[in-house]
């Protein structure tokens, strides 16, 4: 079971950083230097973030500057996209230090996010995420928990909140957990997935009771 749960953590980090690719910054992930990725790499606005397209380059940034958003035709300072965007940053670097086996400053990383906006369910997700790699379940389960109630529909959460469980063998409340994200996606197969190991390890576990029992 040990290395079926290795691989499930493998496939959700595999997943996870497409999930960050809307940060507009450039971020090297095979770099060791993530320290100095920060919001005042702003300096391009709009080279890579969908929510700022059209929004003209900043070539000599001041947070007091004002900027016209015009598909919205809303307009917010410099300062304030630099305040809405940092706790993606964190998130981004938590994922970058997981990925170097840093994972003490990975959590620290998603705690400063979580810190920054606490009521972001994915900051909560990653936080989970990294607990659940390093066998911290119970601590897991309860940021997951955080995260879904957050989002009732964080699918991804739900799955999550699974793999933790099943990980502990609480198979009962791995399964619920399963079918609430395939509730609410059928098509998402990591969950199918999930709940595929979920049965094979109940399978393996009620055998071994068998065998004794004969």
């Amino acid at each position: 079971m040990k290395l079926s749960f290795l691989l499930w953590i493998g496939l959700i980090f595999l997943l996870e950083p497409a999930l960050t690719a809307d940060i507009p910054f450039v971020f090297n992930n095979s770099s060791y230097d993530v320290d100095s990725y920060n919001s005042d790499q702003l300096v391009n606005i709009s080279a890579s973030s969908p929510e700022l397209d059209g929004v003209p380059p900043v070539s000599a940034p001041r947070d007091s500057e004002v900027l016209l958003f015009p598909e919205s035709k809303t307009y917010k300072t410099l300062g304030e996209i630099k305040d809405e965007f940092d706790y993606r940053v964190w998130q981004k670097k938590g994922i970058i230090l997981f990925n170097q086996g840093r994972y003490d400053e990975a959590l620290q990383a998603f705690d400063q996010s979580i810190q920054m906006n606490p009521q972001i369910a994915e900051s909560w997700n990653y936080k989970g995420i990294m607990l659940l790699a390093t066998c911290k379940c119970n601590e897991a389960i309860k940021c997951f928990d955080v995260a879904i109630a957050l989002e009732p529909s964080f699918v991804a959460a739900w799955n999550n909140k699974a793999g933790a469980l099943y990980a502990m063998g609480r198979y009962d409340e791995a399964i619920k957990a399963c079918d609430g994200a395939i509730q609410l996606d059928p098509r998402y197969a990591n969950a199918w997935y999930t709940k595929a190991l979920i049965f094979k390890a109940e399978a393996l576990t009620a055998f071994a009771k068998a065998s004794m029992l004969g």
